[in-house]
């Protein structure tokens, strides 16, 4: 029953991947232009997924598969 509880407890504090992350690891983008989207954020304060689709990286649809992914990643 503690092993249980323990494993309850990984996983309410588990930590969801940045958005960024989970498109350069299914090679919807490549890490430079995560790098570039990360280096225009500082000085935009918006939002990396809006930042590669303003920039051509990556296409609307993709970045709403994603992000659906990472919510329920989240929700766990």
């Amino acid at each position: 029953m503690a092993a249980q509880k323990k494993d309850d407890n990984f996983m309410q504090t588990s930590v969801v991947p940045p958005i960024g992350s989970m498109l350069v690891a299914e090679e919807y983008i490549i890490p430079q232009d995560l790098d570039f989207a990360l280096e225009h954020q500082k000085h935009s304060k918006g939002l990396i997924g809006e930042i590669l689709v303003r920039i051509g990286a990556v296409e609307p649809n993709v970045l709403e598969e994603v992000l659906t992914i990472q919510k329920k990643l989240a929700a766990r």
